[in-house]
């Protein structure tokens, strides 16, 4: 015997009158329960969030200060940036050594052809009518 053979041998058999008015109560409820499982997920969530940016701030603050680049720049107070770079070169027994580049006469020594400018522009002989002079 197969368990549809079971399944059609049984008495069909009415619902209680109030049995459709009782699962909507419990749909309703479960309903209710789920939005305020999710409600304070929200709100957790965002809790967690918002200490965690708060942490990051501090650490930022408190016990990363040594490490931040205006700390470095307050060392050099008082004293332009390429002197201190030449001082600090001073100081390391070195020579800095900062050569210029002219790339203009490199391109022309490159070029056999004479300069040329183009201007790139749009040619029309008709003026558009929504320009007004």
């Amino acid at each position: 015997m197969s368990e549809m053979d079971i399944i059609k041998g049984l008495d069909t058999v009415k619902a209680p009158p109030d049995f459709e008015q009782k699962v909507m109560a419990q749909l309703s409820l479960r309903k209710r329960a789920d939005h305020r499982r999710r409600t304070i997920l929200r709100w957790s969530m965002a809790g967690s969030f918002t200490s965690l940016a708060a942490a990051v701030v501090l650490l930022n603050i408190f016990v990363f200060q040594d490490r931040a680049p205006s700390s470095l720049a307050e060392k050099g107070k008082g004293v332009a940036p390429a002197s201190s770079v030449i001082q600090r070169a001073a100081d390391e027994r070195t020579i800095p050594i900062i050569e210029t580049l002219d790339y203009r006469s490199e391109m022309r020594s490159r070029s056999s052809e004479p300069e040329t400018v183009y201007l790139l522009e749009q040619v029309s002989d008709t003026t558009p009518r929504g320009i007004r002079y």
